[in-house]
């Protein structure tokens, strides 16, 4: 069973795939502008987060910061891309 927990990784996993699922969700709703509109903001607030943790935080502090928001960009876009693909092929969830 401690072998599933990842030693500490299972938190910043979760949120990667909690933000994949709110985008997926978000995309069934919106049309494909708006989508992409939001994306976008969401991956230049996660750049940002990057850089302030880079140059202001450093550290470990720093390194844990830029893994959890590292996660979430790829969770944003996968979420994007899975509700752009499975609205585009009318797929019904």
């Amino acid at each position: 069973m401690n072998a599933l927990m990842l030693e500490g990784w299972t938190p910043i996993l979760l949120m990667g795939i909690a933000a994949a699922i709110i985008l997926f969700f978000i995309s069934r709703k919106v049309s494909k502008k708006a989508l992409l509109l939001i994306s976008t903001v969401l991956s230049l607030i996660c750049i940002g987060i990057i850089i302030y943790s880079k140059e202001v935080v450093r550290g470990w502090d720093g390194v844990g910061i830029l893994f959890v928001t590292i996660t979430v960009f790829l969770g944003i876009w996968i979420g994007t891309l899975i509700g752009t693909v499975s609205k585009k092929k009318g797929l019904r969830l």
